[in-house]
């Protein structure tokens, strides 16, 4: 009986022993201090994550940094592991810091092929074969990268660009041949940040001539920002390029003489590009979908529910216009129980020189049917673009406080005489 437990007892005493030393590896091998991954490694000689870890400790030990038997444990990982990729990326990245590029590749080509749609295996590889100077090889996976990770575009972006200093060969080696819009339109956005307005304009109009579909959301930052720069004609092309993709869509009632998108409110506002933009204000209530326009399907209306002596200006257009010419302004109005004597009203100014064009309608106050108002005014000798908007200024009068509605439709901008096509600013790259 005392043999049979004996032998029973001894396999599980050693088993439980076993147990133990592994448990004491692994908690050792949790940290990145040598003497205690050596103590570990001690314990359990065949644990492939231990070498793994050890070579982490010698790439990153200020003190001990120690490229060579970084390798060695790397490699030693492998034999131990083939199939965990993390070994041999970092087994490439220690050959890389060793100056063997020989084994980088071929390390790097293992990982690959065990994590093929893993981007970042994708991106070290790239960038590795971008710091040993063979920008070809790195090609394919920065376009591979593009395809399975397009949240690495503007890292991929920045470090071709820091590496190659040319815009052009990014493009066509990594995103001429991609079927896919985003990366391209993530493109012009990135080089339109960077100040290259001139390239970043001539890949908009290879993917504006292409058959791609997307929205308006992709392209939204690169025409903003050639609004706020002022560059009038790319930002005029990039929107009527728009309206030809179907992307922006104009009105089947609009008249096509007015220089206003959308004058009669009847769809959805934009906001955005040359639209009209909204946004909301305490104590004001903003609507498009009124049931009594003055005309066709739908109107604006403004409720200012709440008495305040406030400044409102809750919706706006931008428009490129002619320097030095001579507009006319219209609209059609009408009010409900307007309070103040400073009612709504159009007004319009040059966002980049205020002091240089302001001019403001008659206001609406009371209650008035549905009447119509105008606005004639001159642009500056530099104005590029002018800004339209519903605005209400402080009262400095009692009652001061307004209350009331205030609808708008028809409104609409022509100009007074002939636009000279040099009057707008700049011209397209």
């Amino acid at each position: 009986m005392i043999v049979f437990l004996m032998a029973v007892g001894l396999p599980a005493l050693m088993m439980a022993a076993a147990t133990i030393r592994i448990a004491l590896a692994a908690t050792l091998g949790e940290s990145l201090q040598l003497p205690e991954l050596h103590e570990a490694l001690a314990l359990d000689p065949s644990n492939p994550e231990l070498y793994h870890q050890l070579g982490l400790a010698y790439v990153s030990s200020v003190e001990k940094l120690n490229e060579t038997e970084a390798v060695r444990h790397f490699r030693k990982a492998t034999e131990l592991n083939p199939q965990v990729e993390v070994y041999w990326s970092d087994l490439a990245s220690a050959c890389e810091l060793a100056g063997d590029n020989v084994c980088a590749d071929q390390a790097f080509e293992r990982a690959l092929k065990l994590n093929p749609m893993t981007p970042d295996v994708h991106w070290i590889t790239a960038n590795h074969y971008l710091r040993t100077s063979r920008a070809n090889e790195a090609f394919p996976h920065f376009r591979r990268l593009l395809e399975i990770g397009p949240e690495y575009a503007v890292s991929t972006f920045q470090v071709c660009l820091r590496t190659l200093h040319d815009p052009e060969v990014i493009f066509q080696e990594v995103l001429a041949t991609c079927q896919d819009s985003k990366p391209k339109l993530a493109y012009i956005d990135f080089l339109s940040a960077q100040g290259d307005l001139e390239f970043a304009y001539k890949v908009w109009k290879q993917v504006a001539s292409s058959s791609y579909v997307f929205s308006l959301s992709l392209v939204k930052p690169y025409l903003e920002r050639l609004i706020d720069l002022g560059r009038t004609p790319e930002a005029v092309s990039v929107w009527q390029d728009l309206e030809h993709l179907g992307i922006v869509r104009m009105s089947t009632t609009e008249n096509h003489g007015n220089l206003l998108f959308d004058g009669g409110f009847e769809q959805p506002p934009l906001n955005a590009g040359f639209d009209w933009r909204y946004r909301a204000l305490p104590y004001l209530s903003l609507d498009f979908s009124n049931i009594l326009p003055y005309q066709n399907q739908g109107c604006l209306s403004l409720d200012f529910t709440v008495k305040q002596n406030d400044e409102y200006e809750p919706l706006y257009q931008i428009v490129p216009v002619g320097a030095s010419n001579h507009y006319l302004l219209t609209a059609y109005a009408r009010s409900e129980a307007i309070t103040s004597d400073s009612g709504p009203r159009l007004r319009v100014v040059d966002p980049a020189c205020p002091t240089c064009l302001d001019a403001r309608s008659e206001v609406t106050v009371g209650t008035t049917c549905w009447h119509p108002f105008s606005l004639e005014f001159m642009t500056g000798a530099k104005t590029q673009f002018i800004r339209v908007s519903v605005w209400r200024e402080r009262s400095r009068t009692f009652p001061s406080e307004i209350t009331g509605r205030f609808w708008l439709d028809e409104v609409s901008l022509t100009a007074l005489s002939p636009i000279d096509p040099k009057s707008l600013s700049g011209s397209i790259p």
